[in-house]
């Protein structure tokens, strides 16, 4: 398939076809670059402080997280409906009542 002749103007298009709007648009791509730099100086810049990069699950077996509603879905390995996490801070909480006492997670 030819690329389209003109930058892409078309929303839904530059969000369904990411690809194409990297290609046809150099400042897309220039912001996923920096994006990058950025993610990448903030977590140099707490590893040089002895935090500790750590990561919790996203999927829970009960729902959690006061009371919002939770998203549902299921797990087609285990045979099992899973919750989307709501509060990422109560695993990191843990963490640091368990003795980690500088953890950080990105994402």
């Amino acid at each position: 398939r030819m690329l389209p002749k003109r930058a892409l103007k078309d929303m839904e298009t530059r969000f369904r076809q990411r690809y194409l709007d990297l290609i046809m648009n150099p400042h897309v791509r220039d912001t996923f670059v920096m994006r990058s730099c950025i993610i990448s100086e903030v977590r140099n810049y707490l590893e040089d402080r002895n935090f500790l990069e750590v990561e919790t699950p996203i999927l829970n077996m009960i729902a959690g997280g006061a009371t919002a509603r939770p998203f549902i879905t299921h797990h087609n390995e285990l045979h099992r409906d899973m919750f989307l996490r709501i509060a990422p801070e109560l695993y990191l909480k843990q963490l640091v009542v368990g003795g980690l006492d500088r953890v950080f997670e990105s994402g």
